[in-house]
């Protein structure tokens, strides 16, 4: 009883803590003398009249309310009802921005700036109308004059220069005077600006209804955009002078292009526009220089791409144009499919003030600033800039940077041996999105096939099944023609497989009902476009079963390559080159890093070689005399028995064409002239099986630690432990965690499994032995996943396990989990918990926060007051609490929250 008054007396403080925090925002709203904030109803009759709304129109509210709008507009605009005409326009578009003539009471006229906002109830019914205006009457007489001034400036200048060419000091000083100019009038406007951006910020953290947030999210965006224009004039102003510098840092690309995503994906989401990035493989992943003004090009382009293209894509690429020992000189490009430009317009581009659209009211906005800033950037990164355009098509905006390398941490992302060589179906409409879909998966060593389409995913997957090669994954676009992502899913899941593929949404949409409907078709994983290296990895890996830490990059070190080519040392390779120069490099590569290197000097001497020796892998040189090496692969593949032995082109050409020939002649990936060894090396991981087989466990049964610095972790019979540590890059402390959460969660498996047959639910059974076969893999325990892997298929196929496999694995888990409770102590907190009732409702009102605003802190939350949070809910409750949070599902586990309030 104590408790419950307790917590109810926490829930009447927080509802007083919302009413009194509704009071301060109407009191904020009514308190603004600046801005004129006017509720309108449906009809456009004046409904709520804040204090600025007076000052500017100089009505009193009770003079106002329930009169009409119009009376703010002349007479002329009235007659031609332009302001039924902006009512229409938010009604239909959401909102309505514009620039114009207003009246006052006392017939006086000012320059206004409007944002009329369409508001509608829950059933999406209009239910009126938000004006906010603003006297720029003064602003516009600033910039008029501003205009002026700079243009008296700038003739002073040319006049000055002119007739004082001679006279470096006059043209610099002019210079240094225009940029302090600049940089004052930038610090005037900033300093306001922060203070709207910054109590926007404070507002959105309380308690607000969803009308008022978006209200306030919407003056934020506003405040930054103004905030953005503001920058680029710093940043002019500071390049004029000659005062920005680049910094020197060590970064990683991705994260870059991530930051890219982040700040661009919004608008192309809502132009339903496809963004792409296609980061060529030879370029490095952690490189040196600035990240931030390397970024800020990329978002000023990319920015201009989507507001100047209305369909289609914009694609962001980079390329090597040169490569050294310690720096890469790297061409970064946009391309868009939008309005394109014509070539008056281009000689315009990247000066000063100028764009492509001069006229006075344009139709796209911006300042001009952009380009000519991004072009003095990439100067300063010892880079050029340029584009290519062709009115009506598109653009291809580019700039060049001069980088170093990142030294010792370059290493490509690449599954565990035992994922390389799945099979996975990529399915798009868009054709370079599929394309970089496709590389990115190829260099991660999977095998990879494509469709345009719907319809022909379905019979893909078909075929495949049917084939006895399914496809383990398939990535599933969500906008098609014709059948769309969860019509083809549905379809997929229709198909009578032996084999069902893991289905994953690829989307441009990140927004919640489409995550909802993609699970709702049963597809698990979903990714949002545009698609990076490591998410994609990440994720892909997860749904084959793997388990990563997705700690390889930031502050965690980045695995060593030499210690991945540990597992195949030794591996034999035949390398097949003419060129004796190549030879030498290919084979001291290959040699040191531990391989044994035979070498056949043409396509001819290397099908008499491998038909004769035993190799893991071959390295082809495509051109060669006597006989090169796409005929030389045809010769080979002849011969049943090499099937499945990896050959590789060696080539210097890069081309589509070159590579489609490779792999028509049964090659199994490329490597590009000249070798880079990084690459060469991470190519040969996918490709070459471990040669030396995992020490028996036997052998292992009398020595207390398995190698030095391995001391904490426990030697078990069919428990491999060094591969359960490979899944979790060596992470110790990870790995034992997982183990304490085997036994916790896994210990009654075989009882689960042993319910659902004796009730003949095989479809339960199939996902429980699914799930022990990921699950064992992920320790390590190898046999015991590939008895629940038997087991899945079985049941699969409609069939019902044996008894004797049964049994092995029932018999094999049980001792298993008996030997990892002895060996892995659980984890114990030294100081107890003291179970407050009081703290315990404090603890659950803010998770209640938290998880109402999609807070991904409530993780922690939940982590850290285990103990009160159960005391709180109630055990079964906060079971069900607990596995939504460990889900990501907030919304349900809201749900089960407030349906234990409900009980209490």
């Amino acid at each position: 009883a104590a408790f419950l008054l307790l917590y109810f007396h926490s829930l009447n403080k927080a509802k007083k803590k919302v009413e009194e925090s509704e009071e301060q925002f109407r009191l904020m709203v009514s308190g603004v003398k600046d801005y004129a904030i006017i509720m309108l109803n449906a009809a456009g009759q004046v409904e709520n009249w804040n204090t600025g709304a007076e000052k500017i129109h100089g009505y009193q509210a009770e003079e106002i309310v329930g009169q009409s709008f119009t009376k703010f507009y002349p007479d002329a605009d009235v007659e031609q009802k332009i302001p039924e005409y902006e009512l229409s326009i938010a009604a239909t578009a959401g909102s309505y921005k514009a620039e114009g003539w207003r009246v006052r009471k006392d017939g006086t006229r000012y320059i206004a700036n409007v944002i009329i906002t369409a508001c509608h109830d829950e059933k999406g019914e209009l239910r009126g109308f938000s004006n906010v205006t603003r006297d720029i009457t003064e602003r516009r007489k600033t910039e008029e004059s501003l205009n002026k001034y700079r243009n008296n400036l700038e003739k002073i200048v040319a006049e000055q220069t002119d007739s004082l060419r001679k006279s470096k000091d006059v043209a610099e000083n002019a210079n240094k005077a225009k940029g302090d100019f600049l940089a004052n009038m930038s610090h005037e406007i900033r300093t306001p600006m922060n203070a709207i951006i910054g109590m926007s910020h404070l507002a959105l953290n309380t308690e607000l209804t969803p009308r008022q947030r978006d209200y306030l999210k919407k003056i934020q965006g506003s405040g930054k955009h103004l905030l953005g224009i503001i920058d680029d004039i710093l940043d002019f102003s500071k390049i004029e002078a000659g005062k920005l510098s680049i910094e020197q840092a060590d970064f990683e690309l991705e994260k870059v292009l991530s930051n890219v995503a982040q700040l661009i994906s919004e608008k192309t989401s809502q132009k339903e526009l496809e963004l792409v990035f296609d980061i060529d493989r030879a370029v490095p992943r952690y490189l040196h220089g600035d990240s931030l003004r390397l970024g800020q090009i990329l978002i000023n382009y990319a920015n201009n791409a989507v507001k100047f293209t209305e369909r289609g894509e914009v694609v962001i690429s980079a390329r090597v144009l040169e490569d050294t020992e310690h720096e890469v000189l790297l061409r970064f490009a946009v391309r868009d499919t939008g309005i394109g430009l014509t070539d008056e317009q281009q000689a315009t581009l990247f000066r000063t003030f100028q764009q492509a659209d001069s006229s006075t009211s344009r139709k796209y906005g911006g300042t001009g600033l952009g380009l000519a800033i991004s072009k003095q950037l990439a100067a300063l990164m010892q880079g050029e800039v340029g584009l290519e355009s062709v009115a009506g098509q598109g653009s291809t905006f580019w700039f060049t940077a001069r980088l170093g390398k990142a030294v010792g941490k370059n290493m490509n992302l690449l599954p565990m041996p035992d994922l390389r060589g799945r099979r996975v179906l990529v399915v798009d409409d868009n054709e370079v999105a599929r394309n970089v879909l496709d590389d990115m998966l190829s260099r991660m060593s999977f095998k990879v096939d494509q469709v345009s389409g719907g319809e022909g995913a379905v019979a893909a997957v078909q075929q495949a099944d049917l084939s006895g090669s399914p496809y383990e994954v398939v990535f599933l676009d969500w906008r098609m023609p014709g059948m769309d992502g969860i019509e083809t899913a549905d379809a997929i899941h229709a198909l009578p497989l032996k084999n069902n593929p893991h289905l994953m949404m690829v989307t441009a949409y990140g927004r919640e009902e489409v995550m909802n409907e993609a699970r709702a078709a049963g597809l698990e994983y979903t990714l949002v476009k545009p698609v990076t290296a490591s998410m994609l990895f990440d994720t892909t890996m997860r749904a084959l079963g793997a388990q990563y830490d997705g700690a390889r990059s930031g502050t965690h070190p980045v695995p060593n390559i030499a210690e991945w080519l540990s597992r195949i040392r030794g591996a034999s390779i035949l390398l097949v080159e003419d060129n004796e120069f190549n030879q030498e490099v290919a084979v001291g590569l290959l040699t040191d890093a531990g391989f044994e290197v035979d070498i056949a000097s043409n396509g001819q001497v290397a099908v008499e070689m491998a038909s004769q020796g035993a190799y893991d892998l071959v390295l082809m040189d495509m051109q060669m005399p006597v006989m090169d090496g796409v005929t030389a692969t045809i010769e080979i593949r002849k011969n049943p028995r090499f099937a499945n032995l990896p050959i590789l082109a060696m080539t210097a050409n890069a081309m589509q064409q070159d590579k489609d020939k490779c792999a028509q002649a049964g090659m199994n990936d490329y490597l590009a002239k000249p070798i880079n060894p990084d690459e060469l090396f991470s190519t040969l991981l996918k490709w070459i099986q471990p040669r030396h087989a995992q020490v028996a466990v036997a052998n292992l049964s009398e020595q207390s630690v398995i190698s030095e610095g391995m001391n904490d972790l426990p030697i078990i019979d069919g428990l491999d432990v060094e591969l359960g540590l490979q899944r979790v890059l060596g992470k110790q402390s990870l790995y034992l965690n997982m183990l304490r959460k085997f036994v916790t969660n896994q210990e009654n498996i075989p009882a689960q499994l042993h319910a659902a047959l004796d009730v003949k639910d095989l479809a339960t059974a199939e996902r429980i032995a699914h799930t022990a076969k990921a699950v064992n893999g992920n320790i390590g325990a190898t046999r015991l996943q590939a008895l629940a892997g038997e087991m899945e298929d079985m049941l699969r196929s409609g069939g019902v396990p044996d008894s004797g496999i049964l049994v092995q694995f029932t018999e094999m888990h049980t001792a298993l989990i008996t030997a990892l409770k002895a060996a892995v102590q659980p984890e114990t907190n030294d100081a107890p918990v003291v179970l407050n009732a009081e703290k315990a409702a404090l603890i659950l009102s803010h998770l209640h926060d938290l998880l109402s605003n999609d807070d991904s802190k409530a993780a922690d939350v939940l982590e850290e007051n285990t103990d009160l949070l159960r005391y709180a809910l109630g055990p079964d409750s906060f079971s069900k609490v607990e596995k939504a949070i460990r889900q990501f599902d907030f919304e349900k586990a809201l749900q089960h929250i407030e349906q234990a309030d409900k009980l209490l």
